[in-house]
């Protein structure tokens, strides 16, 4: 489309395709909400104003148009659909743009992974940005499918779908000066790309080398005074609510008319489930604006910030010459979401997508295979301690864990309920190097039976939580045989599974159905006797990650993340 022609639609010399007349529009540049028409023509924002005419016309009164929001990160991987079935799930939220990071599937399948989500997210109303995965494995604490280096992430910078290096976790190595990190962070920066962070537990001073290396924002601020911290230091704060890690009640208060552009919305890490049941980006716009946010404020750090951020400048407001990428809401304060579109063409109404993505076939190395070792219910029984020994304590809602001292006094099943202390084991998967690792665990609430799951950040090896070296072993054989997933099994019965075929992170099965196991698989926690007050089978997926304090648990054995070394080891 000729630009003229455009410019002929703004100075009234021709009608516009669609005309919204005597609209609401929230302004996320002055921060207001005005009443106007948007003239929109060939998929962009042509005019705001009075007086514009369009061959179609709308007029509601009771609409307000936004601009649509920017997940500023998240892992696909999560919602374990790939891209082509998210997009179902998260254009009726609102969410147009995200910024993704395909950290897990790289972990498990490496640069193979990184390819297949970036055809998958081809030609889809989504747009989906990529990070390439900076930490691959995370850490040298554990033993992940794969490994990636600078050399290896290279030829993918010229691909059009990355957008830059995905968060960088491994402090120590960006300290130490690795090569192989700096030079990661040098060719993102060469290809006039961005670098996000991930800056948990890190004091100021270490605040100072992140930045100093280039880093630009971080999605791990737990307290207000945290996000303060980085926005002083010039961090872009991604306000986070996934799963497990739910921030925005606390971290939103640091919020203020002036240093609200230095804040975006994020996920992160989010079950369809909890998708489905209470959203994305609008439940942050939601709980942000109940925390004393101005609307139009929370709409632009949901939109705009996170579109100035990473330099997408075509998107992130209602106004001339963006794309035409909207929400028309009924209610504002609670984001109640009526139409969606995209390039100026409806794409969700009413909670329902209104496209069809098939996706591509999934390459056969990514199918789900388990390299387990000859496991025994023996295997999964930890012993007896007279002395206090460490023991992993779980935070609800949190990925942060405590370190507890206390005695471990099983009874003849395996357990030591009077403590709520369960067993966790890890499994190396990849490779069948027949490392396993087994530690104290307490905080889940378990009575009987045990969870399982591929999922376990950053390496994604076999995770197990239990009270019954039996049951454990089970979960674990049933995971094995459907070639990864989520279980619950009690006294020898499987309660749940959902397989995840597709690396044993994803499923190609419709997102609705995967919704529906999510709650099979929850309300087993009730025959189980988990706590419920916070996802435990995430909870259980980030035990395995060790660079969030305290106390963590890989392949290798318990890991004190505050000292970056295994205990006892």
């Amino acid at each position: 489309m000729e630009k003229q022609h455009l410019i002929d639609i703004a100075a009234k010399k021709k009608k516009a395709a669609v005309v919204f007349k005597d609209v609401a529009v929230i302004d996320v540049y002055s921060r207001e909400t005005i009443r106007t028409d948007v003239a929109i023509d060939a998929g962009y924002i042509v005019a705001i104003g009075d007086g514009y005419d369009g061959e179609v016309e709308y007029h509601d009164p009771t609409w307000t148009l936004a601009p649509s929001f920017i997940d500023s990160h998240v892992h696909i991987e999560s919602s374990m659909v790939p891209p082509h079935e998210f997009a179902k799930a998260v254009l009726p939220l609102g969410v147009t743009t995200v910024i993704a990071d395909p950290h897990e599937i790289a972990n498990v399948n490496g640069a193979l992974g990184i390819e297949y989500m970036l055809a998958d997210a081809k030609g889809l109303p989504l747009d989906v940005r990529m990070m390439l995965p900076s930490c691959v494995p995370a850490t040298p604490f554990e033993h992940a499918g794969a490994k990636l280096y600078a050399e290896d992430l290279a030829p993918f910078l010229g691909d059009a779908g990355v957008h830059g290096l995905g968060e960088v976790m491994d402090y120590p190595s960006v300290e130490a000066g690795s090569e192989d990190m700096l030079q990661k962070i040098a060719q993102t920066e060469q290809a006039g790309k961005v670098v996000d962070g991930h800056a948990s537990g890190l004091g100021p001073d270490q605040l100072n080398v992140y930045r100093s290396a280039g880093i630009m924002t971080d999605h791990e601020c737990t307290t207000a005074e945290e996000a303060i911290e980085r926005v002083r230091r010039g961090f872009y704060v991604q306000i986070r609510e996934g799963s497990v890690a739910r921030n925005v009640e606390k971290v939103s208060l640091a919020v203020t008319e002036s240093n609200a552009h230095r804040f975006l919305f994020c996920t992160d890490d989010k079950h369809l489930d909890d998708l489905v049941a209470e959203g994305g980006i609008d439940y942050n716009i939601r709980t942000a604006i109940k925390q004393g946010v101005k609307p139009e404020t929370a709409y632009a750090i949901a939109s705009l910030h996170a579109a100035e951020a990473y330099g997408l400048k075509e998107v992130g407001a209602i106004a001339p010459g963006k794309k035409a990428n909207f929400v028309i809401l009924s209610d504002v304060e609670s984001v109640k979401i009526e139409q969606v579109y995209v390039n100026g063409t409806l794409v969700a109404e009413k909670g329902n997508a209104t496209f069809e993505s098939e996706g591509i076939e999934v390459p056969k190395p990514m199918k789900g295979e388990l390299a387990l070792p000859e496991l025994t219910a023996e295997s999964f029984r930890l012993a007896a301690s007279e002395e206090e020994i460490d023991v992993i304590q779980v935070l609800p809602n949190s990925l942060l864990t405590k370190r507890q001292r206390l005695t471990f006094q099983p009874d003849a099943s395996g357990a030591d309920l009077s403590q709520d202390i369960a067993t966790l084991a890890v499994i190396e998967r990849h490779h069948g190097t027949g490392h396993m690792a087994l530690a104290p665990v307490t905080g889940f609430g378990l009575k009987r039976g045990a969870l399982a799951a591929t999922v376990a950040h950053d390496s994604h090896n076999l995770v197990v939580a239990g009270v019954s070296p039996e049951d454990m072993l089970l979960a674990a054989r049933t995971l094995e045989k459907v070639g990864g997933g989520v279980v619950a099994v009690s006294e020898g019965e499987v309660l749940a599974v959902l397989p995840l075929e597709i690396g044993g992170l994803m499923t190609k099965r419709p997102y609705r159905e995967v919704a529906e196991i999510l709650e099979q698989l929850n309300d087993a926690l009730d025959v189980v006797g988990a706590h419920r007050h916070f996802n435990p089978y995430l909870t259980m997926s980030f035990l395995a990650l060790p660079v969030i304090p305290d106390l963590k648990l890989t392949d290798m054995g318990l890991f004190d993340v505050t000292t970056f070394s295994f205990i006892n080891a």
